[in-house]
Formats: C-alpha cells, structure tokens, sequence
C-alpha cells in the first residue's frame, strides 16, 4: 500500500509473509505477519524498511541491495541484487545472504559489473548505518507506523487474497 510518494522517494506499507523467520544473531527480525514500512529512495542501490512485530512494537531495520527504482506504467520495478543489511535494536549492523551473491557471481546468474555495484552499495549502506548516518531523524518519520494501520493493513491482506484466488 503506498503510503507516500514525491520525486525524491516512495514510501509503502506491506504485511510480511515469510515462510520462516529471519533469525539474525539469535534475535528474530522477521516473521510471518510483522508489518514492513518500506521507504524507497528514487536513483538510490537499496530500500530500507522499519519492521513491527504483531504488537506494532520496532522489531529493527531491514535494506535490500536492489537496482535503482525504476518508474513504470503499472508503478516501480526495481531488482533485488540478493545483499541484504540488518540494524538491530542494540544497533548491531549485519549483512546477510553473502554465500547467495558469491553463488549467483560464481553460477554466472549476476553481471559482474553489476555485482560490483552491488557489493559497493552495501558497503556505503553499512558504513552509514556503523556511523549512525543511515537512521536520520527525516527517515525514521517516514518510516512510522501509519494512525490507521490496521485498516492499511486489512486492505493488504485483502489484496494479497483477491490475487492468489485469481490465480
């Protein structure tokens, strides 16, 4: 559900449907059900959400490495470059998914030049969150919880059934 959009950046909200929890140094950042505000800044190599758990309590912060936004008739399209960066409650910062990226460049499935981007972009991501750069007072506004959540989220849900019914 989109939430936000200027030039600069878009910001959505999405109900998070793992299959399994995303377990990082034995905390739990991630399971079926936690809500994702995701903030989404146009010509940037990430995205970046703010995860809540059942209770709408801050679970951490969670980027994917993707290509740059791109707009599109039907919305945005980005692609997911496999790189992932975590920052827990107590600040730790961690990548994740590194054997996935050196399989997709090693199985040929990722340009190389494409994945030097891709390996530089996290690289920038995790050195801002280590300095505290990353969580700026702007983004941490975007990316609050919304006062009617729970009619956003009824809606995602909705959607999310309407179009697995149809196939």
């Amino acid at each position: 559900m989109l939430l936000h959009e200027d030039e600069e950046k878009m910001v959505v909200l999405n109900v998070l449907n793992r299959s399994t929890p995303l377990v990082v140094n034995g905390y739990c950042l991630i399971d079926r059900g936690c809500t994702a505000v995701w903030l989404v800044p146009m010509g940037e190599w990430y995205d970046l959400a703010a995860i809540y758990d059942h209770e709408h309590r801050l679970r951490g912060y969670y980027c994917d490495i993707t290509t740059p936004a791109e707009r599109t008739p039907a919305g945005y399209r980005t692609t997911d470059l496999i790189l992932d960066l975590c920052v827990l409650p107590d600040k730790t910062v961690a990548c994740l998914d590194e054997e996935e990226f050196q399989e997709a460049i090693r199985a040929g499935a990722m340009d190389p030049g494409l994945a030097e981007k891709a390996r530089h972009a996290l690289d920038l991501l995790s050195e801002r969150a280590v300095r505290g750069e990353l969580l700026t007072p702007d983004v941490l506004t975007l990316l609050r919880l919304p006062e009617n959540l729970e009619e956003i989220r009824n809606q995602v849900i909705e959607a999310r059934r309407r179009q697995s019914q149809r196939g």
